[in-house]
């Protein structure tokens, strides 16, 4: 069986990166091929997928003109001769291309598919039609991602194309986490939010913190944050507006917590309000639905995709504290509804969103099913 070369898009870790590690770990478990390739230094990358036994390799990654970049990946084709090129940036899918090019005439021929992470607009300069053409195929993360994508009419056919909704893996809720009631001395009825993800503006965390100010009069609980702020400008702000809060509201900053996903069990409430768009209904909303957590989060990307609005949680309009309070009111008043929607995320994971049912249609996707 050939290899399946999975190509990182950023020397950094984020949600991309989490992707393809968890679907390489897949590959490999099910006896298949895989040959890891990050962008140069990409330590992090490596410290991160060391566990897997497979080839890894790290070349510059900068583009359509890279033709070094190129060069050695067409000898990583030549040695491995892999069936398929799995890129997740479009700036990757040229290198793959021109490599591809350079090895035809040796009878390596991988199919080269894209996954689209982002809600954007397609370019439409004639130098990424040419690229959009030559793709074998390209998979969405949400039918909101496909349709921003050829709203700016790319040029390359709709049947190449899938949707294939983004899922998270058993693991991702397992290992020890930090018991936050036991350490911060959170009283069993006193409900517990909880926010994972990076401390950044576009992830709403200050519309998080000025919607509990309005929540928090006359009634308690706890909110925690468990992520790293991306500046000190921004963690100095979140704190201010945290020592704002009345009395009976309590806000605390884990920083970043290496299995994250499994504090998700010990949160009543799961807040995610994000402001811009997110492609895949962001990690954290689908990871709350798994451990059976109700769900407050923003409607203004692929939310509406992953959650059900009312049934596995409640949506809101992006940057607006006053709705986001009252849905955490909502949920914060009524431990029979948050509960009940924690129980329906569970169901609508295991039925829509279970990682088998991803990783069959990524196999799919590899062999030139779209959807």
């Amino acid at each position: 069986m050939k290899p399946i070369f999975q190509i990182f898009a950023s020397a950094a870790w984020g949600g991309g990166e989490q992707f393809v590690a968890d679907l390489s770990r897949r590959l490999v478990a099910d006896g298949r091929q895989v040959v890891l390739i990050a962008r140069r230094p990409g330590r992090v990358v490596r410290e991160r997928t060391a566990d897997l036994p497979v080839p890894f390799f790290r070349l510059p990654l900068k583009g359509a003109v890279d033709l070094i970049s190129a060069a050695g990946l067409a000898w990583l084709m030549l040695r491995h001769r892999p069936a398929v090129v799995h890129v997740h940036h479009f700036r990757d899918a040229f290198t793959a291309l021109y490599a591809r090019a350079l090895v035809r005439l040796f009878g390596v021929r991988p199919r080269i598919v894209l996954t689209r992470h982002l809600v954007r607009k397609a370019k439409s300069d004639r130098l990424h039609r040419w690229m959009y053409r030559r793709l074998d195929g390209l998979a969405f993360v949400s039918e909101r991602a496909r349709s921003e994508f050829f709203a700016a009419a790319p040029g390359i056919g709709r049947e190449r194309t899938s949707v294939i909704l983004n899922s998270s893996t058993e693991d991702r809720l397992r290992g020890e986490a930090p018991d936050l009631r036991r350490l911060y001395g959170v009283a069993p009825e006193v409900p517990l939010l909880l926010f994972c993800g990076r401390l950044v503006e576009e992830k709403g965390c200050d519309v998080l913190l000025r919607a509990c100010a309005r929540v928090g009069r006359g009634r308690r609980f706890a909110l925690f944050f468990a992520g790293t702020p991306a500046d000190s400008a921004y963690a100095a702000k979140l704190r201010a507006l945290a020592a704002d809060l009345p009395s009976g509201v309590r806000a605390e900053f884990l920083g970043f917590v290496p299995n994250a996903g499994a504090l998700l069990a010990q949160a009543d409430i799961s807040v995610q309000p994000s402001v811009v768009a997110e492609a895949g209904g962001g990690l954290s909303v689908i990871e709350s639905m798994q451990a059976g957590r109700a769900v407050v989060a923003s409607d203004n990307g692929s939310q509406p995709e992953y959650a059900v609005a009312g049934v596995t949680g409640l949506l809101v309009p992006p940057g607006n504290d006053e709705a986001l309070a009252a849905a955490l009111v909502r949920l914060i008043d009524d431990k029979v509804l948050r509960d009940g929607m924690g129980a329906a995320g569970r169901r609508h994971f295991e039925e829509n969103l279970a990682y088998e049912h991803f990783y069959r249609k990524y196999l799919a996707f590899y062999d030139g099913q779209t959807a």
